[in-house]
Formats: C-alpha cells, sequence, structure tokens
C-alpha cells in the first residue's frame, strides 16, 4: 500500500479509488498551517448526513442493534459505497467502524437503545459519591464488534481504501451519559467535586484505547483518522463537547476544559467539532486550547441556515490563527468565497457528482 511517513516527507501512497492521494494530502497538511497550495481543500460531503440515511430498517434482523453488529453487512454496505463513489477533491475512501457516538459509554458497560441511524443510552449512574470503577470492559460486546469491524475491514483494505478508528468521547460527554444531562447540570451546582472525579474515571482509559487502536492501525500501514475524513500520518483527533450547550461559560472553563486540554495533548492533529450555536457560545475558551489548530463548525438546521449568517463566526476563528472546516450548500458557495479568506477554510459540500468538478474548479478560482 506504499510506505509510511511524516509531514515532513508526505512519501507517495496508491490508493486504487484515490490516485490523487499525495497531492489532497499536501492540501490537507497546508490547511492544517492556516496556508493553501493550489486551493482549500474540498470534501463532497455534509456534516450528520449519516443520520438521514433511515432506510435499511432491521429487514432480517431481530433488533436494530444486531445490524449494527453484523460485520459482513457493515462491510458489504462499505464495499457497495466504495465501488459506487468518486472521490473527487480531499474526500477520501475511509471505512470507519461505526457503533455510533455513545460507544465509549458502551465499552463502559452502559446499555445502550439503537435505532435505524443511531444509538442513545438511558443514565445508570445513581451516586456521585459512591462511583463504580468504569473500567473499559474489552470482552463485552461493543468493543468486540468494533474490534471485529476493523479486523475485517484491514483484511480487504489492501491498497483500495482506509481503515479509521471509532468515535471515542470520554471526559465530559461520557459523564453526561453516564449521568442524564438534567442531573449532571444539578451536580455541577450541588455536588461539583463528584462531578470531577466522575469526568476523571469516565477518561481514565482513553489514551489506552486509543492507543490500541492506532498500533493495530499503524501495523497495518493506516494513517490515523476517523469519522471527520481527515487523515494524517501522526495521531489524530475530533474534540468535543455537546455538554457545552447547557452550561454557562464559567461551568465550561471549570468542568469541560481541563479534560479537553488532556485530551488534546495526546495527539499531533486536533480538530474541535463545535456542533451549531449552543457550543460556538463558548467558542472563546476553546480558541484558547493547545494543540487545537483547527474548528468543525456544523452549522445545524433550520434557522441555523443560511451559512452567510455564520460568517463573522468563521472569521473570528480565522483571526485566531484557527483552521476552519465549513459545511455549506453548493448554492451558497460563489456568495461565500466572495464574503471568506480562503487561508485555512476547508469545504464540505453536498454536491451531485456530476456537479463536483465545477465546484472544484470555482473553488480552484477563489
Amino acid at each position: 500500500m506504499g510506505n509510511m511517513t511524516n509531514a515532513s516527507g508526505l512519501a507517495s501512497r496508491t490508493f486504487r479509488s484515490k490516485p490523487d492521494f499525495d497531492e489532497c494530502m499536501a492540501r490537507v497538511y497546508a490547511w492544517y498551517e492556516q496556508k493553501f497550495i493550489d486551493r482549500p481543500p474540498v470534501r463532497f460531503h455534509h456534516h450528520n448526513i449519516e443520520y438521514e440515511r433511515t432506510s435499511q430498517g432491521k429487514a432480517r434482523w431481530a433488533r436494530y442493534e444486531d445490524r449494527w453488529l453484523d460485520v459482513d453487512h457493515q462491510m458489504d454496505l462499505w464495499e457497495q459505497t466504495l465501488a459506487q463513489t468518486k472521490f473527487l477533491g480531499e474526500t477520501f475512501p475511509v471505512f470507519w467502524p461505526n457503533l455510533s457516538a455513545v460507544v465509549y459509554n458502551l465499552f463502559l458497560g452502559q446499555q445502550a437503545v439503537f435505532d435505524d441511524a443511531t444509538a442513545w443510552t438511558h443514565p445508570c449512574i445513581d451516586n456521585l459519591d459512591d462511583l463504580p470503577a468504569l473500567k473499559v470492559q474489552r470482552d463485552n460486546v461493543y468493543f468486540k464488534a468494533v474490534g471485529a469491524l476493523t479486523e475485517s475491514a484491514l483484511e480487504r483494505a489492501e491498497d483500495r481504501f482506509m481503515v479509521g478508528f471509532s468515535d471515542l468521547y470520554a471526559g465530559m460527554d461520557c459523564a453526561m451519559g453516564l449521568r442524564g444531562t438534567q442531573q449532571l447540570c444539578v451536580d455541577l451546582y450541588e455536588n461539583p467535586t463528584g462531578v470531577h472525579a466522575l469526568i476523571g474515571r469516565a477518561f481514565a482509559e482513553y489514551a489506552d484505547v486509543y492507543n490500541s487502536y492506532d498500533r493495530t492501525l499503524k501495523q497495518h500501514g493506516q494513517l490515523s483518522v476517523t469519522w471527520i475524513n481527515l487523515p494524517v500520518f501522526e495521531r489524530f483527533n475530533v474534540l468535543a463537547c455537546d455538554f457545552a450547550v447547557y452550561v454557562s461559560r464559567d461551568h465550561f472553563d471549570e468542568f469541560c476544559m481541563p479534560v479537553l486540554g488532556r485530551e488534546a495533548a495526546l495527539f499531533t492533529h486536533n480538530v474541535f467539532h463545535v456542533d451549531g450555536p449552543g457550543v460556538a457560545k463558548n467558542i472563546d475558551s476553546i480558541l484558547t486550547l493547545e494543540n487545537m489548530p483547527a474548528i468543525q463548525w456544523a452549522q445545524g438546521y433550520g434557522k441555523d441556515k443560511p451559512i452567510r449568517q455564520w460568517i463573522p463566526l468563521i472569521r473570528k476563528i480565522q483571526e485566531a490563527g484557527k483552521s476552519v472546516v465549513v459545511d455549506l450548500e453548493l448554492s451558497e458557495l460563489d456568495d461565500f468565497m466572495r464574503h471568506v479568506d480562503p487561508a485555512g477554510i476547508m469545504l464540505w459540500i453536498p454536491a451531485a457528482p456530476e456537479d463536483q468538478p465545477e465546484a472544484l474548479r470555482k473553488v480552484q478560482a477563489w
């Protein structure tokens, strides 16, 4: 599959489905430095599209969960996508072993309810003054399923696609799932010491879990990449804190920022997933995180569109010296390019295959 290297080398790689891999990776690395070579990177995708694809149903499975855990089914779906997709721009062929955004909670033994598009948990921590050990259960069905998905993908990958690692949200969002959103908000006032203890236990094995996946993938010549589809040769992560929607900046700084800082320090490349205006109210704190070169702005739906209303926020992020992932509609592209500096911008555009070459030509001329 070619030679592994680091950012300083960017040695040649060959993927049958991505012959321009090297030049695309050069654009990605330039983007991290708020630069661009010939154009900003473009991924033909939009955020949360996976939650809109709800046509698989249960079919031959008794439960939705059984479908999620069916390794052959998940791999066959990916093979269909691979065969039907032309990966233009900085759209990379990456298989992502996905059991939803709550998978780290599942690793800790929390129960989940799956539906067609995602999964959710019910609170399971009743008393912050009597916390369970919260150990990653490497023999549970979910941990084994992610391992089986990864192993199967690595066996099939060859020079056709990359294999990523699963969502791994420990820390504050994991604590929110364990305790429950409403109760955790009350705890911030009534038992802050217990909240800090819960966050610490939720995060305790995070590095070990990531390292185990990273070792396996690197032993097979893989890069580091997850759902956001931004591969790097070193160590990559997407940080997030959806709990930020519910708290003041003071509480965000006290309870969320410390564990986010610990997490960011583990990686060479980080992107912070700012999931809508509720998280963005804490952008001033997020922008102070060390080792955080990039922000993904996920604007949401309904009144959170169109993208033009968020141009001041995007400029603010740029002025702080950070790169930005922006998802927008193809119809918004011309107007967006007229009002935003291209330096440090990566675009996610849900364009049809026949429209993608023209979109790349427009961005090339930006």
